[in-house]
């Protein structure tokens, strides 16, 4: 009987000091946009080597299938990372420019 009166609280309170050091799992939605990747475009690239850098876009226009947009977001837990919303422009096949959103 004395036990369950220690041994309760106790389990209660190591339960607790230890919640908010649980592992919080890292979510990826969207593109994922690298330093590595914007430093391999340059203008001219054709569609396909711009999807081989880049993957493909999470966005293609039906309207304007010159433009791609990579839009994404990395978390971790409740805490938001990052944000990216990146917009290339393409004339003729070619890459012409990209210019990032949230900027």
């Amino acid at each position: 009987m004395f036990r369950k009166f220690i041994l309760y609280p106790l389990i209660f309170i190591c339960i607790t000091a230890c919640s908010n050091s649980f592992y919080q799992v890292p979510v990826a939605q969207g593109n994922i946009v690298t330093a590595d990747m914007l430093e391999q475009l340059e203008e001219g690239l054709t569609n396909a080597q711009v999807q081989f850098i880049m993957g493909s876009p999470a966005i293609r226009n039906s309207f304007d299938s010159d433009r791609w947009d990579y839009i994404g977001t990395f978390q971790i837990g409740e805490n938001k990372i990052t944000s990216i919303h990146y917009v290339l422009y393409f004339e003729k096949g070619k890459l012409k420019e990209w210019i990032n959103l949230l900027d």
